[in-house]
């Protein structure tokens, strides 16, 4: 009834290791997912304030609502 149970500490060591290797490439997929993402997002954001710049400077109409804002 008293028995231990011997485990390897090789096998502990590699659950540990795999467990690492694991979670190291699950984090470098994120990352490289959310960086692809926030580069588009950039893209996005220069087109955007391209048409802010032109729309800034009015519709050529002596009441244009866009140069007042």
């Amino acid at each position: 009834m008293n028995e231990l149970v011997s485990i390897p500490i090789g096998w502990i060591l590699s659950c540990i290791g795999g467990l690492g290797a694991i979670i190291a490439t699950l984090a470098g997929i994120i990352y490289s997912s959310l960086n692809a993402r926030l580069a588009a997002q950039d893209r996005i954001i220069e087109r955007l304030q391209g048409d802010i710049d032109r729309m800034s400077k009015g519709c050529g109409v002596k009441e244009c609502l866009w140069r007042e804002r």
